[in-house]
């Protein structure tokens, strides 16, 4: 089990890396992941962090994410708008753009991301995971 908790060490924020259409602000971005892949396989999961700004992305991957600190207001196409702070959650769809309003200085969020095409191009077939968490003899890893 891995324990993913508000209030833990910040990160240091770079660019983002997929350049999305920014709306308002500046906004820079952290990633760590704690479950991934071999060679960028069809599931992750980690910590993400960004700071306040305003942006356009399309989803890459399926997505269940809950806030841990932050509020940020999430915009789809239609204009459906829903504000997400500490303990809630969201879920998009691969494909679906949706435009980020970060409203406090910094949003950090954990997420599980699900790429199904990846598991169609390889014919169903999903690679073991590797855990890249801390250490944790007999005990629960937090994610702070």
């Amino acid at each position: 089990m891995i324990a993913y908790k508000a209030g833990g060490t910040r990160v240091e924020l770079t660019p983002l890396t997929v350049k999305p259409q920014i709306l308002d602000g500046n906004p820079l971005e952290a990633s760590r992941r704690i479950i991934d892949a071999p060679a960028g396989g069809p599931v992750r999961s980690g910590i993400y962090e960004v700071s306040r700004g305003k942006f356009v992305i399309t989803f890459a991957f399926h997505e269940l994410a809950t806030v841990l600190e932050g509020t940020v207001e999430l915009t789809d196409e239609a204009g459906n708008s829903v504000t997400y702070g500490p303990g809630d959650s969201w879920f998009c769809q691969k494909g679906e753009k949706v435009t980020w309003n970060v409203t406090s200085e910094r949003l950090r969020k954990c997420f599980m991301a699900v790429d199904p095409d990846h598991v169609n191009r390889d014919g169903g077939l999903i690679e073991p995971l590797a855990y890249k968490g801390p250490d944790a003899q007999g005990a629960i890893p937090v994610i702070g």
